[in-house]
């Protein structure tokens, strides 16, 4: 009488998922950081924005000075409003994270400062139509002024991040970013960087000035949004 053993099952080795790349941690990060971003400064900003540069002059075509005042008013607030997405509940903690600390900071300045850039542009593009056949005005040289001013509210709004929670620290990084537009605008005419003119007078000097200066708001930025334990 033969016997036939059951056949022993073959037991399947364990497999182990490869973990998810850094790069699809980031974009996975992008949705939950983006609905925990404070957006209501930037979008009450953005409302002021679109009356400003549609109700000055209503119906009259638009002097090239009052755009400039305009669109430097515009910058100087979007940047501000950007700074409010550096407000994170989890900025103190020093327990481990799914990804770096500078990670999330990064991504922090990226979405609203992409927004920003984005609400000032199409805020140029109108101005553009209102303003007089044949008038000076450079994107390149304002688009300057407008990165100095977000970089200064990004960078002092990750610093005080790193000393304070909540709203109070994006209202020292306002205050730190206006302090310096008040202070570039009172400065003697022989040093003015902000000319009334596009094209005129000081305003190749100052554009330079500008441009060397807007790698540095972005460096103390990186310094601003290194890991807290170092």
């Amino acid at each position: 009488m033969h016997v036939t053993l059951p056949a022993r099952q073959q037991t399947a080795a364990p497999s182990f998922a490869s973990p998810p790349s850094r790069r699809r941690v980031v974009l996975l990060l992008v949705g939950p950081l983006a609905r925990a971003i404070d957006w209501a400064p930037l979008v009450l900003v953005a409302a002021f924005t679109a009356g400003l540069v549609s109700l000055v002059r209503y119906g009259e075509a638009l002097p090239g000075g009052d755009a400039l005042v305009l669109m430097r008013i515009c910058g100087t607030l979007l940047g501000a409003a950007a700074a409010f997405g550096l407000v994170d509940a989890m900025s103190a903690d020093l327990g481990a994270a799914a990804v770096p600390r500078w990670v999330r900071q990064a991504l922090r300045c990226l979405l609203p400062g992409a927004a920003a850039i984005a609400i000032w542009l199409a805020a140029f593009s109108y101005v553009l139509t209102r303003l007089p056949e044949g008038s000076l005005f450079p994107v390149g040289d304002l688009l300057i002024e407008v990165g100095v001013c977000l970089g200064i509210a990004l960078a002092a709004a990750a610093t005080a991040v790193r000393l304070a929670p909540g709203r109070q620290a994006a209202m020292a990084a306002v205050v730190v970013q206006l302090a310096m537009v008040l202070g570039t605008i009172l400065l003697p005419q022989q040093v003015r960087l902000w000319p009334p003119t596009c094209g005129f007078g000081y305003w190749n000097e100052a554009h330079l000035f500008w441009l060397a200066m807007l790698p540095l708001p972005y460096l103390w930025l990186v310094l601003a949004g290194r890991d807290l334990r170092r």
